[in-house]
């Protein structure tokens, strides 16, 4: 999203949004920013009576993450302010919120869907009745990869209006590590990643141990934070891995790029459908060789055997295999890695990406 803000060309752009965090590394410049004041509490992380009035209140639109009254009025007025020739909302749940104020004012409303908007956000019946009732008043969708697409057309979206703009990043910035930099450090894999249950980072241990059974000095990286992290720790404590496992906690973007330029390989071992993760895409435009499991974009984005390794999610005996194969032999992580990172400048660039992003919004704009 921030290289969206940062890296449009032919709009003007201006913000609207609930929090700004991580400003030092994601400063936007002369950007017009506003950061809505009057929220409140969201009816949907709230419990019991205000979340049941307010789906009350939503039922005959069926639009149960509709903006509430008090969000309404006050977005309604700095909407008019700026008048924007189109509306673009981060997220199925955004586009949903912003829906109403859209259709009042006339404004054409673009949603771009990332992941689990489309994944297992279904998961929560409201919202999944939500968005099917919504679908057909999106003026475009914009998703990242082609299951999405097809997802979305079987529930009666023109396909016309459906788009498929994969995340694309900074290529120029990416720059790979040699193997001749690397040479002499000790075997180094890395997971960059929330530490969540679906991610499957638990998985990418277990596999990771039969690494150092034959190749003792082999060390992995991960990087991240989330509420898994005490289970985690345990289960490396358990497998006797402490002197080989590394956990960073939460990196900059600038430290999770040297994080890369130290490491060898590339591992994530998802166990739901992902969108189109952006840290793989970072790996692979750093020459790194990655081992990933098929779950939904990871699929189209890693070509098996050509840039990376698929393994079937949840099999941890595949990862083993696969984890093993690279460490066993540089060459091929050299090729894979090689592969990977023409692949990722020529087609998944970042400007490339923004370029049609802006495609998108400026014929929505013209057609309205």
């Amino acid at each position: 999203m921030w290289r969206q803000i940062v890296g449009m060309a032919r709009m003007r752009v201006q913000v609207l949004t609930w929090r700004y965090i991580n400003r030092d590394f994601f400063p936007i410049g002369s950007v017009p920013m506003t950061i809505i004041q009057e929220a409140g509490c969201w009816p949907e992380e709230a419990s019991g009576l205000m979340r049941r009035l307010h789906r009350l209140r939503n039922l005959s639109r069926r639009n149960f993450f509709a903006t509430t009254r008090r969000e309404y009025a006050a977005i309604g007025r700095i909407v008019r302010a700026i008048h924007p020739d189109v509306i673009l909302c981060q997220y199925g749940t955004m586009g949903l919120r912003m829906l109403p104020i859209a259709r009042e004012l006339a404004i054409p409303l673009a949603v771009h869907f990332h992941g689990s908007d489309l994944a297992g956000g279904l998961a929560n019946r409201w919202y999944r009745w939500s968005i099917e009732a919504a679908l057909r008043q999106f003026d475009a969708v914009i998703v990242v990869n082609t299951m999405q697409r097809d997802w979305l057309v079987a529930h009666g979206v023109d396909p016309a209006r459906v788009h498929v703009i994969p995340c694309g990043v900074p290529t120029e910035e990416s720059l790979p590590c040699s193997a001749k930099e690397r040479s002499g450090s000790p075997l180094q894999f890395i997971v960059v990643s929330r530490l969540v249950r679906l991610k499957g980072v638990d998985m990418t241990i277990r596999a990771f141990a039969s690494v150092v059974r034959e190749i003792p000095g082999a060390r992995l990286v991960i990087a991240g934070e989330g509420p898994e992290r005490g289970d985690l720790e345990t289960l490396v404590e358990r497998l006797g891995l402490w002197d080989n496992v590394c956990f960073t906690g939460w990196l900059s973007p600038s430290e999770v790029r040297h994080a890369l330029e130290q490491s060898d390989v590339f591992v994530q071992h998802s166990l739901v459908p992902e969108g189109w993760p952006v840290s793989v895409a970072e790996a692979s435009a750093m020459g790194l060789p990655v081992v990933v499991t098929n779950c939904g974009g990871l699929a189209e984005q890693v070509v098996d055997g050509v840039t990376g390794l698929l393994v079937p999610a949840g099999d941890v005996p595949r990862m083993q295999e696969s984890m093993l194969r690279l460490a066993r032999d540089p060459h091929l992580r050299s090729r894979l890695g090689m592969a990977g990172r023409t692949r990722i400048k020529e087609e998944f660039d970042v400007k490339k990406q923004i370029a049609e992003l802006e495609d998108v919004l400026i014929e929505c704009a013209r057609a309205s």
